[in-house]
Order: structure tokens, then sequence, then C-alpha cells
């Protein structure tokens, strides 16, 4: 009877005992045995395990309590797996070399060729999880988007807290470098695997110590302040807010021609390299081909180092740039070429300038198109977007780049002639490469889309209406009168790019700079009459020998104010649905501006409707300006109220997907100030005619 009362007495302590793991490190399979609650636990997770809160019939009750619960470290389980966390991060399985799609939201089966690779890197941001479609939204190297649980039956990631992860990859910042760690594994125990890269000289906007960064542009103290700013789609709490970090290497474009010769680069090579490499007296063919085709020589040597091993890896003999190494089976799949210079000449050809670099490319099909920007990049723009899984490829290659400058004493920064500009948001209609300032678009396929797709800008270019224009370098392949070479013309490769005509020009107002190279500036005149009339009016002027009255100056502002319109912070409110452009030019035209130029994504508008997202230029006596129209209720400037705008003003105030800049403020459909339901019933009751 004592042995049983015992029994008794050591099952009953086990039941109402904290639950605890007795290990230094808790992994997220540690838990799979648990079953505390026959539906949804919410517990509170420990350095050595976790403590059941309560259990919930549902997930969004589990998750309410989740969000409401004062403490960060609050989890949710499902039987005996954590499905979601206030602050976690993904831990891949690392066993498997599986690609990983991530779509574009929770239920799309769209992905656009975003794809990670499974085992690299170790671990992801955790931003938000649909139980419904067991998708988990996630945020790695400037990617954010959805992964599904499994494949198959095999779970593709573990959910881990992070009061469970000892080692998460972070940067470091000391008195001359920017240092990237990737731990073996973020619990620490892998130390064979941990590595490192440096990627760049110190940034100027960082003080030396440790950051965490998933994007490579802001960076944080802290992870959690990190979470929160994501999920709030903001960058305010890091430590450079207002100062981005643009690495000089990953946002350089191929269209540029570097300063160091083929000597410089056999030079680099020989004390980097062992005998056996096959890049060794490599730097006449890189040149060669950068001068040929168009693509700089050095961030084709930076891509071939990081695929070869430096020359030295199994497929290099015959393919230094892993062409078609597919992850599942490099070396079976990669291609052979004839010699290195064949692989060297086909890949500056035909994989980047008429490939990787020309918009348009796959027999023009934008919706399958590889150009993302003409920069090694990240997952989410450059070459990285599709020529590699790994999330840290572009920063990889870019960090051979930074090696081999610092070599020289860094002279291909200080001997820039050209400045870095990227695109300063993402444009679904696109930003287009235009002939002239204002004038036809170079082809309907050269557009920018991708927010940070760089440019390189050779000069600031004035039209007449005192807009800035940027002239850039073209990323497409141009002939000799500036016309679009389309990608599947090829001429044996006989195609070269003309290095010295292939200008082109882009709205200044959609760029920002993150170099700081002083760069020339130009007047361009549409009519090369105009000065020479001018000049001729002035002299006949003069003859009278009289004082004319200086004529009063009216303001962009108060034109636009007493046609009735909305003025402020670069926008132009207050103009009706359905306006047609004419109306526009007219009613200001009026007031007193002397040109009213509409452009829309296609070029100058002479007619039509106008949309959220149209540009108006406005120049009276007293200067010029160019102002972004806002129509309220056009959230995705096609110039109608429909479905698609409900659903985003709705998203919006959800925050399920937000809505930025103009389309933003075209949500607040009552011009309240605020966005709230209020807009979406409004909308909606003006798409039923009500």
């Amino acid at each position: 009877m004592k042995k049983k009362m015992i029994l008794m007495f050591i099952v009953a302590f086990i039941l109402v005992m904290p639950t605890y793991f007795p290990k230094a490190i808790v992994r997220a399979g540690d838990i799979t045995s648990r079953n505390e609650c026959p539906n949804f636990e919410v517990a509170l997770a420990r350095s050595d395990g976790l403590d059941k809160i309560q259990c919930y019939d549902t997930y969004d009750q589990a998750k309410a309590a989740m969000n409401a619960d004062p403490r960060d470290d609050v989890i949710i389980v499902e039987h005996g797996v954590v499905i979601n966390a206030k602050y976690a991060v993904i831990d891949y399985d690392s066993d498997r070399r599986n690609t990983i799609y991530v779509y574009d939201s929770s239920t799309s089966n769209t992905h656009n060729g975003h794809y990670i690779l499974s085992t690299s890197p170790d671990d992801a941001v955790v931003l938000d999880y649909d139980y419904n479609t067991k998708r988990i939204k996630i945020k790695i190297s400037g990617l954010t988007g959805w992964i599904d649980k499994k494949r198959g039956a095999a779970d593709i990631y573990d959910v881990v807290p992070l009061v469970w992860m000892t080692r998460p990859q972070y940067y470091q910042v000391t008195s001359d470098k920017l240092i990237h760690h990737f731990p073996g594994n973020i619990y620490g125990t892998n130390e064979l695997e941990t590595s490192t890269i440096t990627i760049d000289a110190k940034p100027t906007m960082l003080n030396e110590g440790n950051y965490y960064s998933y994007d490579g542009h802001y960076f944080y103290t802290n992870l959690k302040t990190l979470i929160n700013d994501y999920k709030n789609n903001t960058y305010q709490n890091s430590v450079n807010p207002t100062n981005p970090y643009y690495n000089f290497y990953q946002y350089l474009s191929f269209r540029t021609k570097t300063v160091y010769s083929a000597d410089n680069i056999n030079d680099y090579l020989n004390s980097r390299t062992s005998e056996s490499s096959v890049l060794r007296n490599t730097g006449a063919l890189f040149t060669k081909y950068q001068d040929l085709y168009g693509t700089n020589a050095i961030l084709m040597l930076s891509i071939s180092s990081n695929e070869s091993a430096m020359g030295t890896s199994l497929i290099a003999r015959n393919n230094i740039f892993g062409l078609n190494a597919v992850d599942a089976n490099p070396s079976g799949n990669a291609d052979g070429f004839d010699s290195i210079e064949d692989c060297i000449r086909q890949f500056s050809y035909y994989w980047l300038s008429f490939g990787f670099l020309q918009p348009g490319d796959n027999g023009g099909s934008i919706s399958k198109t590889r150009f993302r920007g003409s920069n090694v990049g990240n997952k989410d723009e450059g070459l990285n977007y599709k020529y590699a899984s790994d999330p840290f490829w572009g920063e990889k290659a870019a960090s051979y780049y930074y090696q081999l400058d610092k070599r020289y004493g860094f002279q291909e920064k200080k001997q820039a002639k050209y400045a870095i500009a990227v695109l300063n948001n993402t444009y679904p209609n696109g930003v287009y490469a235009k002939k002239t300032p204002n004038g036809e678009n170079v082809s309907s396929f050269y557009k920018y889309v991708n927010i940070d797709s760089p440019v390189v800008v050779v000069a600031e270019v004035k039209d007449s209406n005192g807009k800035t224009w940027y002239k850039i370098q073209s990323d497409a392949t141009l002939d000799a009168n500036g016309n679009f070479v389309n990608n599947s013309t090829d001429n044996g490769g006989n195609n070269v790019y003309l290095w010295d005509k292939s200008y082109v020009y882009v709205d200044s107002t959609y760029f920002k700079k993150i170099t700081d190279t002083t760069i020339n500036t130009e007047t361009y005149d549409e009519n090369n009459n105009n000065n020479n009339n001018n000049n001729n009016n002035n002299n006949n002027n003069n003859t009278n020998n009289q004082t004319q009255p200086e004529e009063p100056k009216i303001p962009v502002s108060t034109v636009i104010s007493s046609a009735s319109y909305g003025y402020g912070g670069g926008i132009i409110t207050g103009i009706a649905l359905n306006t047609d452009v004419n109306t526009l030019i007219n009613s200001l035209t009026a007031k007193g501006a002397q040109s009213v130029i509409i452009t829309t994504e296609s070029g100058q508008a002479k007619s039509g409707k106008l949309a959220t997202g149209d540009k108006v230029t406005v120049k009276t006596n007293a200067g010029s300006e160019t102002l972004t129209i806002v129509i309220s209720g056009d959230t995705t400037g096609d110039g109608i109220i429909n479905a698609s705008d409900y659903v985003k003003i709705k998203n919006h105030i959800m925050e399920t997907a937000r809505l930025f800049g103009v389309f933003e403020k075209a949500a607040d459909y009552d011009n309240d100030k605020n966005i709230t339901a209020s807009d979406y019933v409004k909308v909606k009751n003006y798409i039923m005619g009500q």
C-alpha cells in the first residue's frame, strides 16, 4: 500500500510541476513528444524549456492570447510543434538541399522566381503565420514573403523562439571593415561550419560594434526591435533610419568599366590563388569581353571566384561561373565549355549582356525576364534574384571585388566618374528609360520596377522646363542609333556594347543617389533654335531702351490652389475621378501656368483619364515643379475605382498588405487625414452605385 501511495504522489507531482527540459540548449524539435493541450497551447519559452500558460480550442484564440500577453517570449504550440511566436526565427532543415519557393502572399501560387536553398543561411526572421495555409512569413536578404511548412510529409523548417537561439547571423563593424558572420547553426553547436566574409570597408553611418540586419541596409542592436520594425513596415528604430547603407560593390552595375587593367587582375590572382587555379593569367580575357559586350571585368571575376573556389573546384576546369550547376546535382548538370575563354565569352554575351542585363530577355516575356537590376544584388533584386539560391550569393561575390579594390587602395571608388542611384520605391507599372529627356520610351520592355534597382548616372540633365533627368549608361544593348536591340538577335555574338553611344534618360524623381560622386550637369534643348530665337527677342527689346515693368511672380503653389486643387508634399490632390488630361491642363493654364506637361508610365500624355501616380510638371514665371497626382480611391494607379481598390484599402487597414506613398494617400477616400473603415465602406458604396 505504501508503494502505491508513493507512486501516486510521484505521478501527481509530475502532473502539476512546470514543464522543464534540463538541457543547456533547447531545440525546437525537443518538444515534439509534448501534448499538454488537445488543440493549441500558449506557453512561455524559457532558455531551458517552456511553461504552459493556457489551452485554447482555436488558433485565433491562441494568437489573440499570445499577442495580449505582455511577455516577449510567448509561443503557440500545436501537437508538440511550435507554430508561431512573438519573436522568432526559422531554422531550415539542414539535412536536405531543397529549393524553397517564397510566395507573394499566404494564399498566392505566384512566387515570381523567388527561391532560397534550405541549407543557407540557417535563419530568417519570422513576421507572421497563416494557420489556414500553414505558411509562414519571413524576411531574409531583403526578400519578404511566405513559405510552405512542408514539402510532402517532411517539415521544411522549425520555428525557434529567440530565447532558444544562441548564434544568429550578424554583422561586425570594426575600425576599418564590415564583416558578415554566419554561424554553423543558430544553436551554436556546429562550429566547424562557422564562416565569415568581409564585404566592405567600414560604413560611415555605423559605429564599431555588432549589428543585426536581414536586408543589409538598416542595422539593429536588438533582434526584437528589428522584428517589430519589420512587422510594421518601418526602419525607424534602426541605428541608421535616415541613412541606409548600400554596399558599393553589391550595387555597382555591370555596365561600368573597371579602372583596373589586365595586369592588375593577374597580379591579384597570383597573390590569392595556387598555381593549379584555372583563373591565373585570365586578366586579358576578362577585360577583352568587358570592352566588347559591356560587362564589368571585376564583377565577372568576382562571380567566377565565388563559383569556382578561386578556380580550383571540380567543374572549374571548363565552367568557372557555375552555369547550370543546379543545387540538386551541381557537377552533373553544369555546362561544359571548350576553354576558359569560351566560358568567359559566352557568360559575358549570352548570360549577361543578352540575359540578366537585358530587359525582356527570355523571348521578350516580361513575366519571365531575369532582368531585375544590373548588379549582383541580394535575394530581392539584381542577379542574385534568379542566378543563385543562396540569399547571400551577391554579397559573397561583392566581397571579392572589395578585396581586389582594397589591394590597390580603393581606386575603383576613388576614380569613379559616375554616381550610382537606385530606384526609390517599387513601381508595378515601371519607370521607363527614354531616348531623350521626356521623350519616347526606348522599349516597352526597358523599365525599372523593383526598389533598389541601380543605374549608372553619368550626368544630370535639365530639360526646357527645368526638370532634372538622369543620363544613364544603358542596361539594354542599343544599336548605333540608340535603338533597343531585340534580345533574340545575336548574330553569332557580334552585337557589341557601344559604350560611347549607349545612353538613355530616366526621371530623377524616381531615383536616389547612393554615392556622392560629382558628375557633369547638362542642359537639353528640345529645339536647337530656341536659344537663337531668345537672343533675337532680347535684342529687339533692348532697342527700345525702355525699362519694362517686372511681371509679378506666380508660384506654382498659387496656381494649384487657385484652380481648387490641393498642394503640398510633392503631390497634387483634389482631382476628381475621370478627369481628362486636357481638363487639368486647361484649369492650371487659366490660373497662370505658362506650361503644363502630364506624364504617365508611357511618356507624355496628350489625352486620356488621369490616374494616381501620374506626374504633372507646372511651369510659371516663378519656376517649375513636378508633382505626383493623387486621386482619392484610386489605389492601383489605373484611373478607376473597383474591387481591387476596395481590397487594397481593407488590407492596409488590417495590416496584411500595406500601401505606401501616393497610393497610401489615395486610400484616404474621405480626405480626413486617416485611413479607416469609413474609407473602404465609402469605396464599396461607390462601386455598388450608392
